[in-house]
């Protein structure tokens, strides 16, 4: 029996019974009931059992059902059921004012009904209750064993899972990083005591308890997996079907490490993007080999991404496998179809841009960064980077992309940039001036932006940004406004307001020019 005290007092004839004392103690966890009226009842109580009696040994002895009472709550019982109007008319007030301070409840027991009436009912409803629980179970299971057996891979695998199960869920990577979750806590709360344990385990208690269980497959850990329970109580049957749940995950987690192992799609891509980008293959002979392996990133508005590790530095291996895992499944990046596999020069991830609405790099890259925080800021991935191309909307720009990823990369070496996550527009101007000094860098923003960013001035935060956001959109005043959430008309009027501050008129190239080297310098400098 699997019930609290409170679900006990809905069920015909206990119903019947009056709770008179205790009412904190409602959520008790009934198991079982015992009936005694032996004077040695209290040494034989067992966790979770409610004991019920007619009072008869204790009618005379109010100490001992004082005793009894105090020896329920140390062994964890559910309550005590008092059938009055036998051995006692009422019960006494001690009895009352001490199951209050133990927060134990108390029942008078309908006098109309036998002991045994009321142990059948509470059996019955948990046997229906159990009953329906293992059907909903078996439900689950065959939901989730339909979606497992789908020959495709769903980038909303961890929404499906979690609307089967019924219950908010969190996944973790191999290193402690979210991939998902759809719990009301944050991600410090639900990351505590990282790292853990590779048991299944329970944490938290009652309404608040999660149950662990660790993704392994043959190449070891590849992540963990919480389901959030509302019920204090949870059967062996709901435990598998979270087994079940985490087998399923473990397979689609780990299938992204080993793919880039086996020889298949994904290994075949490598090579077709390799030989490609070395000159060895035609554009007509690699455009037959995407379509024959279904890849479809690069018929639409795509962009290129290079993430790099740095081929001596420890666990680089698995801290690109991470990467991908969370370029795959972070929540940020789920609306990009995406390929990502494996060159000399490090993880290269192709992204599908949305043609239903306007993409902003500036999105894409605040994207990026967000789905990558949680790695950078481990000392083990502090030569992580990102290097990022700009958007192409033609398959045959493909090698264009892989070369502005790799110009980026250089680029950054020799600015000494150390920036995560690096767009291609970052260094196209920085490299005509890059045997410029810092000083001379820094005497040149400040002398143009000193009007707004001077020690002293007090200029409206909201020009600031306007400005820094016009330049970010390369002067759309739609973009600007679109991004600040404020309409056109308003950016244009904080516009005219800071080209009096500087002195300057937006509609003349040469300042425009001026204006963008300076915040070239400020945010190299940054």
């Amino acid at each position: 029996m699997h019930l609290t005290v409170e679900e006990a007092l809905t069920i015909y004839p206990l119903s019947r019974a009056k709770l008179v004392a205790g009412e904190k103690g409602l959520s008790r966890i009934l198991r079982s009931v015992n009936v005694m009226d032996a004077p040695d009842a209290g040494d034989w109580i067992k966790s979770g059992e409610m004991l019920f009696t007619t009072a008869f040994v204790m009618k005379d002895h109010l100490d001992m059902a004082l005793s009894t009472l105090r020896m329920l709550d140390e062994r964890g019982g559910a309550g005590l059921g008092i059938k009055v109007g036998r051995y006692w008319d009422q019960i006494p007030q001690e009895l009352y004012d001490e199951a209050n301070r133990l927060e134990m409840p108390i029942l008078e027991l309908p006098f109309e009904f036998t002991f045994s009436d009321q142990m059948d009912a509470l059996f019955n409803a948990e046997h229906t209750k159990t009953t329906k629980k293992l059907q909903t179970v078996l439900e689950k299971q065959k939901q989730l064993m339909q979606f497992a057996l789908r020959n495709k891979e769903s980038s909303d695998i961890f929404h499906m899972i979690s609307g089967i199960l019924g219950q908010p869920i969190a996944v973790f990577g191999q290193g402690g990083n979210v991939l998902f979750h759809n719990t009301s806590w944050s991600e410090e709360i639900i990351l505590h005591q990282w790292p853990w344990t590779k048991s299944p385990q329970w944490e938290g208690f009652g309404d608040t308890r999660c149950f662990r269980i660790p993704l392994i497959d043959s190449l070891g850990c590849t992540g963990f997996f919480k389901v959030y329970v509302n019920s204090p109580l949870m059967l062996k049957e709901e435990e598998a079907l979270f087994h079940q749940a985490a087998e399923i995950l473990t397979y689609h987690l780990g299938l992204d490490i080993q793919k880039a192992k086996d020889p298949s799609r994904q290994h075949a891509l490598s090579q077709v993007f390799t030989d490609f980008f070395q000159r060895e293959l035609s554009f007509h002979d690699f455009m037959k080999s995407c379509k024959s392996y279904h890849l479809t990133v690069i018929s639409t508005t795509y962009q290129c991404v290079l993430t790099t590790i740095p081929s001596e530095q420890l666990g680089a291996t698995r801290l690109l496998n991470e990467v991908r895992q969370l370029l795959i499944y972070h929540p940020q990046l789920q609306q990009y179809e995406s390929e990502h596999f494996y060159l000399a020069e490090g993880l290269f991830s192709i992204f599908a841009l949305p043609e239903e609405q306007t993409f902003h790099k500036k999105d894409f890259l605040s994207s990026l960064n967000s789905c990558l925080s949680q790695l950078t800021s481990k000392t083990s991935a502090a030569g992580l980077h990102c290097w990022v191309s700009r958007v192409k909307a033609q398959p045959e720009f493909i090698y264009n992309a892989f070369n502005e990823c790799l110009e980026t990369h250089h680029a950054a070496e020799r600015l000494r940039m150390s920036q995560t996550v690096l767009h291609h527009d970052s260094i196209e101007l920085f490299s005509l001036f890059q045997h410029l000094s810092e000083e001379a860098m820094r005497g040149y923003y400040n002398y143009v932006l000193e009007p707004i960013y001077g020690k002293n001035k007090q200029v409206d935060p909201e020009l600031a940004l306007t400005l820094e956001v016009y330049f970010e959109y390369d002067g759309s005043i739609n973009e600007t406004s679109r991004y600040l959430f404020v309409h056109r008309n308003t950016v244009s009027y904080r516009l005219e307001k800071i080209a009096d501050l500087l002195q300057m008129d937006f509609k003349k190239m040469s300042d425009l020019l001026r204006l963008k080297l300076a915040f070239l310098f400020r945010n190299y400098l940054k």
